[in-house]
This record gives C-alpha cells, structure tokens and sequence, in this order.
C-alpha cells in the first residue's frame, strides 16, 4: 500500500510542477547557433576589411611623407 501511495503522491506533485515546453529549447538552441554564426561572421568581416584599412593608413602615411620630403626639399633648395 505504501507504494501505492507514494505513486500517487508522486504524479499529484508532478501535476503542479512546473514543466518547460520542448519547443522552448529548441527555440533557445537555435537562438544560440544563430548568433554564435553571426558572431563568427562579424569577427571575419572586421579581420577582413581591418588589414585593408591598415594597408591604405600606411600607403597614405608613405605619400604624405614623401610630399612632405619634397616639400621641405623645395623650400630649402
């Protein structure tokens, strides 16, 4: 009988508890490998245009430099 009642006790405390729909985490998983991807994406795009953004400052830093020789040159010729 003990067991009988425990059984019962059991699924009563199952009836209130709380339980989290399985469409939830999938939802939650598929939010989390989206933005993992974005993430990813970004982070690649960034390196990308970062290494092209530092070849123009130094081309730029070598003209400016070389008009500023020449400019000084002029000047003192």
């Amino acid at each position: 009988m003990p067991e009988k009642k425990n059984g019962m006790i059991e699924k009563i405390k199952g009836v209130f508890k709380v339980k989290k729909p399985v469409c939830e985490d999938i939802v939650y998983q598929a939010e989390q490998v989206i933005s993992e991807y974005i993430a990813r994406k970004r982070n690649e795009i960034l390196t990308k245009y970062g290494k092209k953004k530092h070849r123009l400052l130094n081309l730029l830093l070598i003209f400016f430099s070389g008009a500023l020789l020449y400019f000084l040159y002029c000047i003192f010729k």
